[in-house]
């Protein structure tokens, strides 16, 4: 975990503005088309350190082997029901967003301005393309790779499954650097990390991310408000 924050943190802070350095760009000053394709370079190589360091830290324990990292579309019948049920506690998740909008009128994403919400008021229909991609594709699958199929089974082995849910709960909310998105998050994370005690199946954690991700960008396209 240490190593993927450190991957995290280098990748948007130094290897991202380096590289634009070097290029003689500003990110500021690129299109909005110019920085949903920066947002997907930076999502994309999320996803290939999350992988990297997962492979190079776990490959010698065979975790596949192990039944870690599983995510089969088959057989239907063990993961549907549950993960139907999980879509159930959605609304409970969304009136926390809303609520949390209230308790922090003004919070801002602690490693600066959220440039995707910036970008989806005045963006193109190709720039909204992308983003799409990278919240309903990309981040659903990097993060449900380092928080459900590595962190909360690796507690597992310190504390009982649902404790280890909860401290799952509170890294995937953490990680998003907001006060206003912590809350909700927070309960995302508590639905996606039961569902995945239950199935044992990371698919499922995954469709249900892209779903809710889908749900929140059809917001902040069509409807214009901002809740996660």
């Amino acid at each position: 975990m240490f190593l993927w924050f450190l991957a995290f943190w280098m990748l948007g802070y130094c290897a991202v503005p380096n590289s634009l350095d070097l290029l003689g760009l500003d990110g500021a000053d690129l299109s909005a088309r110019g920085q949903a394709l920066l947002h997907l370079l930076l999502e994309c190589g999320e996803l290939g350190a999350t992988v990297g360091i997962l492979w190079h830290s776990l490959r010698a324990y065979r975790p596949l082997n192990l039944g870690w990292f599983r995510a089969r579309a088959r057989p239907l019948r063990a993961w549907l029901c549950p993960a139907l049920l999980a879509c159930a506690f959605f609304p409970l998740v969304d009136l926390a967003a809303a609520r949390s909008q209230g308790w922090f009128p003004i919070d801002k994403d602690l490693w600066g301005p959220n440039m995707m919400e910036q970008n989806l008021a005045a963006g193109d229909v190709v720039s909204k393309a992308v983003y799409f991609v990278v919240v309903t594709v990309c981040a659903p699958v990097w993060e449900e790779a380092i928080f459900r199929g590595f962190l909360l089974p690796s507690l597992t082995k310190y504390m009982p499954a649902m404790a280890a849910v909860a401290v799952s709960a509170l890294g995937f909310a953490g990680a998003h650097f907001s006060m206003q998105r912590f809350l909700p998050i927070m309960l995302l994370g508590m639905i996606l990390g039961t569902l995945y005690v239950r199935t044992r199946n990371l698919l499922p954690c995954v469709l249900l991310h892209s779903l809710w991700n889908a749900y929140i960008f059809w917001q902040l396209t069509c409807r214009g408000t901002v809740v996660m």
